[in-house]
């Protein structure tokens, strides 16, 4: 019987790789990505779609061959944090949602509370229990300044640092708040309480979630939470996409694998000013080096620096065409630390670093030169020949050993 190929996803890769009757056939797996052959799919005028045509347009593109590549699934471990963290980038999304719905609710209700923003955390705890309390701003203006303040000092257990101030400043904001309908005040009220109980709710299941992924993440050796602004859960959400790193050739093809490549748009003499970011790889991957290029920009200055220099390059799209740059160059960071298993170094750190090479490698050339000098043997001249070195064939040798040099490592290449 003949070797047979047979497409699948990760997860059913793994059923078909234990089946039984699989192996007797000498099947050889393939993991596919979807996308390709959706694309594939174009080149038929006009076809059904059936589970026989789906099944007849994939074997065409597996014999049509190109653009597939050694396969590479993560194993039980990358596999269960990946679970993990695209579910909790799943429950943030939906919290953010549930906010935004939130506000235009309550704008309703405390209209100047959401203009002026009085707490740093729109929805922190003392500001919910103000927002489940009073159904609107006029019951709130009903109260004296001092029994707002008992209010603020119960909810926030004496949080504030000067609590009657604060409770002057929500009075007056409340007073100049509009007023809405009474008819409606019931109903908007019922579903400003119901959408906060909700963001209560996500909040426990994100803080379980983030318990458990820092628990798979201490079983992982890797030197990310070394950088300012990487947090374990930015961590996981790097490392549970990324997988072994290896299996990338180069930085190139991990920002490719990530989306965070720029297409060239030329014909002839014209060429675009500008590009447009290509997103084909894995939205997951890109929306975490995007999270961790935020992060960076709010808690490390090098990046900072960086972020501000590319924001003040052109008025359009500036933010975003500045933070894609940014975790563009994260990428190279990522890659060069997973790689080398080596710690973060800020800018100072690494031009020490290279201060002290360069004077090593000029003191290793200077010691193979006396050994060199010693070495060579010089004879008599005969005949206009010159001064022979006996140990040419030796130096080169030496040379790598004084410099440490060793084999590339094996290369890896991945299916995007």
């Amino acid at each position: 019987m003949g070797w047979r190929q047979l497409v699948c996803t990760g997860f059913l890769y793994y059923g078909l790789q234990e089946n039984e009757r699989i192996q007797e056939w000498k099947t050889s797996l393939i993991v596919m990505n979807p996308k390709l052959v959706e694309s594939f799919r174009g080149a038929y005028a006009d076809v059904d779609k059936t589970d026989a045509v789906d099944a007849a347009i994939i074997a065409d593109r597996v014999r049509f061959g190109r653009g597939i590549a050694p396969q590479y699934v993560h194993d039980d471990v990358y596999l269960s944090l990946q679970r993990l963290t695209r579910f909790y980038l799943h429950l943030t999304q939906q919290q953010t949602n549930l906010k935004n719905y939130a506000s235009s609710y309550l704008y309703l209700t405390f209209s100047e509370w959401i203009r002026t923003k009085p707490f740093s955390d729109r929805y922190s705890v003392t500001a919910t229990k103000l927002m489940k309390k009073f159904k609107s701003a006029g019951d709130m203006a009903e109260l004296t300044v001092d029994d707002l303040q008992e209010l603020l000092v119960a909810f926030s257990h004496n949080h504030f640092k000067d609590p009657h101030g604060k409770a002057e400043e929500l009075n007056q904001l409340a007073e100049d708040s509009f007023s809405v309908p009474q008819g409606v005040i019931d109903s908007v009220h019922l579903l400003v309480k119901q959408t906060l109980q909700q963001l209560e709710l996500i909040d426990k299941h994100l803080n379980r979630l983030k318990k458990r992924i820092e628990k798979l993440m201490k079983g992982i050796n890797h030197p990310l939470l070394s950088i300012p602004g990487i947090g374990p859960v930015t961590a996981a959400l790097l490392l549970a996409e990324i997988g072994d790193v290896f299996r990338f050739p180069s930085e190139e093809k991990l920002a490719k694998y990530a989306g965070l490549t720029w297409r060239k748009k030329e014909s002839g003499n014209f060429r675009a000013e500008e590009t447009f970011m290509t997103k084909t790889g894995n939205v997951y991957l890109r929306q975490a080096f995007l999270i961790a290029a935020q992060s960076l920009v709010n808690h490390n200055e090098e990046y900072q620096a960086y972020y501000q220099r590319k924001f003040q390059e052109t008025p359009r799209h500036a933010h975003k065409r500045a933070l894609s740059l940014t975790a563009r160059k994260l990428v190279r960071l990522i890659y060069a630390m997973l790689t080398k298993n080596q710690l973060y170094m800020t800018p100072a750190e690494r031009a020490k670093q290279n201060k002290e090479v360069k004077q090593e490698n000029q003191t290793v050339d200077s010691v193979v030169k006396d050994d060199i000098a010693d070495e060579v043997e010089v004879k008599p001249i005969q005949s206009n020949k010159k001064m022979k070195r006996t140990v040419a064939a030796t130096s080169s040798s030496r040379q790598k050993e004084l410099n440490g040099l060793t084999n590339p490592s094996e290369q890896y290449a991945v299916n995007t």
